[in-house]
């Protein structure tokens, strides 16, 4: 199946609170490949996930659309799901490379570090965020999945079932 992505660098830039424009978009698009494949697929489903995989193929390919009540779950509800994934993904290894001669941790001239405990804020009100739109997103399925989206019903066998309840527990010791 080809590499498609939900959501592109402009839509992340644009509706992310804390992404800069001039942050290279290579940098960036693993993060965002690795939020939609490893998070988005379980949280809306093997079948789903695909029909859009499909769809936007078809988009770029031959220009068909998408029809609208799946566009709207993608621009409404999927993609600031990804969105603010793909951020916190991104604020995980964004400060490092690994090249050949190591692993290096890049350091601003003009700027203060954030320190680990601020990084891992950071990466805790994202996952706040997604978790969010993840509950919109849920309350939105369960009102119209029937009448309007047949995919979210559809998995069978080794697909990954989307999740029916959206539930994100902390541990405080």
């Amino acid at each position: 199946m080809a590499e498609v992505l939900f959501c592109s660098f402009e839509d992340i830039v644009r509706r992310s609170p804390i992404i800069d424009g001039n942050l290279d978009a290579d940098k960036l698009t693993p993060a965002l490949h690795l939020a939609q494949t490893q998070y988005l697929r379980e949280i809306i489903g093997t079948d789903l996930y695909n029909y859009y995989v499909n769809a936007i193929t078809a988009l770029i390919g031959a220009g068909t659309a998408i029809p609208t009540n799946h566009a709207e779950l993608l621009n409404l509800y999927i993609k600031p799901i990804l969105i603010h994934l793909a951020t916190s993904e991104y604020l995980k290894s964004g400060a490092y490379l690994v090249s050949n001669k190591g692993i290096f941790k890049h350091i601003s001239e003009n700027s203060t570090d954030a320190s680990p405990e601020e990084v891992k804020e950071l990466i805790q009100v994202e996952r706040d965020r997604a978790q969010s739109y993840t509950e919109r997103f849920l309350t939105h399925m369960a009102f119209n999945a029937s009448s309007k989206y047949p995919e979210w019903f559809s998995n069978t066998n080794e697909d990954q079932s989307p999740n029916y309840e959206s539930y994100n527990i902390d541990w405080v010791i």
